[in-house]
């Protein structure tokens, strides 16, 4: 993942049919695997990730469940827990995607190995999102 690729993304339209979403967010998890990404390259993937976010968003579909798996595994593993924008941005992919699984790990990590704000986002996001995460479109159905 490089700027030129995250530029890329961005520059997608606002709305694109679920079947090229998901080809996608493919190609996002395939570049994970060339190599361990260092902390720049890892924010970039995260910004590239919340990009597909709200593309996937505007789909009105709910991923599948092993999608949703897989995503959150990804997410994960280029979170960086020092990070504020990181974790801003793993906050708003868990609640776009409905990613349980990835709200699940990140607020059990020890909050005393987390900068205190960072610890403070995760609780709130915890609450906020609670037993409705996985659905990210709960919010619209309440209105």
């Amino acid at each position: 993942m490089n700027h030129d690729e995250l530029q890329r993304i961005t520059a997608l339209p606002e709305y694109l049919p679920a079947p090229q979403v998901e080809k996608e967010l493919a190609s996002l998890l395939r570049s994970f695997r060339h190599g361990m990404p260092d902390a720049q390259e890892k924010l970039l993937m995260m910004e590239a990730l919340a990009q597909l976010a709200d593309r996937q968003w505007q789909t009105f579909e709910i991923l599948p469940h092993a999608a949703r798996k897989r995503l959150s595994a990804f997410a994960i593993g280029v979170w960086e827990r020092r990070s504020l924008a990181s974790t801003a941005l793993l906050i708003s992919i868990i609640r776009t995607l409905g990613l349980s699984d990835a709200l699940t790990y990140a607020t059990s990590v020890d909050p005393a190995t987390l900068e205190t704000i960072i610890a403070a986002e995760l609780r709130h996001a915890l609450a906020e999102f609670g037993d409705t995460v996985g659905n990210p479109y709960t919010q619209m159905k309440q209105r």
